[in-house]
């Protein structure tokens, strides 16, 4: 920036002009100092215009120009950070930058798990064991004297079909902007039903909890997410344990250790 310490003089305007009168003068100066009109000996002069032209014609610039005029006591690294962060600092809101690549690239991962299902079920129906399930419920539809057409029986089977994994039907939790913004709000939910427990709850007699809450607690002492518990079949038990209790979950975490110790002896 050392070469800014002339600009106003080169560019013959004073401190504070108005864009107009620095567009003015840098007309007036290019038809004066020109290399086409005087020569290789101008080059350099008119260099330095141009330079002076690019920083006080942009009002950021200008603004850091004019800070290191009035601060020549700051230090140069300062400078230096002031200027950067105005050539440099993104133009567009980086706010609105990202949320706008979060949908796009979340309707692409949509669109590409979309696809990925249709394939694993057109799959699924290419299988002799699928056709084979296809044929004999025709065929009894038929011996029934049931008015069906195939298609419909592919249909209704195919609603029996449960395909899990990356190739399954995707959700609209799975959808990324949608698991983002239910991550941080799970984490503030979190921190909140916790604080509201260890002041409401945490004494309370079982049958004074709301069932909802004793549910969430007792998944989160666990660490078992909602897919996972959904698909488990001791829920009601797990609940009734009370896993929120220190002795209770100790017990519990006694009986697994030894099932899991009982499983690796059966394996050996």
């Amino acid at each position: 920036m050392a070469y800014q310490q002339r600009i106003n003089i080169v560019a013959k305007i004073t401190k504070g002009a108005s864009l107009q009168e620095i567009k003015k003068s840098f007309r007036e100066l290019s038809k004066t100092l020109h290399p086409d009109k005087i020569g290789e000996q101008g080059t350099i002069k008119y260099r330095q215009i141009i330079q002076a032209y690019e920083v006080l014609s942009d009002a950021d610039l200008q603004q850091a120009y004019n800070d290191y005029l009035d601060n020549p006591n700051r230090s140069e690294f300062q400078h230096h950070y002031q200027y950067y962060q105005r050539v440099y600092h993104p133009q567009s809101n980086p706010y609105i930058v990202i949320t706008l690549s979060i949908i796009t690239l979340s309707i692409i991962q949509y669109t590409a798990r979309i696809g990925m299902y249709k394939n694993a079920i057109s799959r699924v129906q290419e299988t002799s064991h699928f056709k084979k399930i296809i044929n004999e419920r025709y065929q009894d539809a038929i011996d029934d004297g049931k008015d069906v057409e195939k298609e419909d029986i592919i249909r209704d089977t195919l609603k029996e079909v449960n395909i899990t994994g990356a190739w399954s039907k995707p959700k609209f939790s799975d959808i990324w902007i949608i698991a983002i913004t239910l991550f941080f709000y799970n984490i503030a939910y979190t921190i909140y039903f916790n604080i509201l427990w260890d002041q409401k709850y945490q004494n309370a007699k079982f049958e004074d909890i709301p069932s909802k809450h004793v549910e969430y607690k007792t998944k989160l002492l666990l660490k078992i997410n909602e897919d996972n518990w959904k698909m488990m079949d001791n829920k009601e038990e797990l609940i009734e344990r009370g896993l929120w209790k220190k002795e209770n979950m100790i017990q519990y975490e006694k009986e697994m250790k030894e099932k899991h110790e009982e499983y690796l002896l059966q394996k050996k």
